[in-house]
């Protein structure tokens, strides 16, 4: 019994090792020729290049990443060689809320129903009372042969 428990105990910490997730890992800050000569180099995944800051990242096969500056004006370049590996990269995009201003919300659908709605209540009032109109009034045919 005692190595029963003994396994379970060892069994339930593996499992729990597992199931807990990775920390996610860093990228590693390079200089900016170092960056080049991998890119150059190295098996590499992908690259995200931020134009607003001025920085690249490379991710590996290994799933490491490294970060660098690159100077003003590098960015064509960066671009090309990154190109002429068939290395997929993808462009930091800004802020949607710093970018866009929200606008007032239009209400034109909501318009275009009420109107609907009310005209089809004001023809469901409407329609009634015609009909009980048109039948108080006596036909024309009994109006003269009533009036003889």
């Amino acid at each position: 019994m005692p190595h029963l428990r003994a396994r379970l105990l060892l069994i339930a910490s593996l499992a729990v090792t597992l199931a807990v997730p990775a920390p996610a890992r860093a990228a590693k800050q390079v200089s900016y020729p170092a960056l080049l000569h991998q890119i150059e180099s190295a098996p590499l995944i992908r690259a995200i290049i931020n134009r607003k800051a001025g920085h690249i990242e490379i991710k590996f096969r290994d799933l490491s990443e490294w970060e660098a500056s690159y100077p003003r004006g590098a960015q064509p370049y960066l671009q090309r060689l990154l190109h002429e590996r068939h290395i997929r990269v993808i462009f930091a995009s800004r802020h949607v809320a710093a970018r866009a201003k929200q606008r007032g919300v239009h209400h034109h659908l909501r318009y275009i129903a009420a109107g609907i709605l009310g005209a089809l209540v004001l023809a469901g009032g409407v329609f009634p009372y015609l009909r009980r109109r048109r039948a108080r009034e006596p036909a024309p045919g009994e109006e003269t042969a009533s009036a003889s």
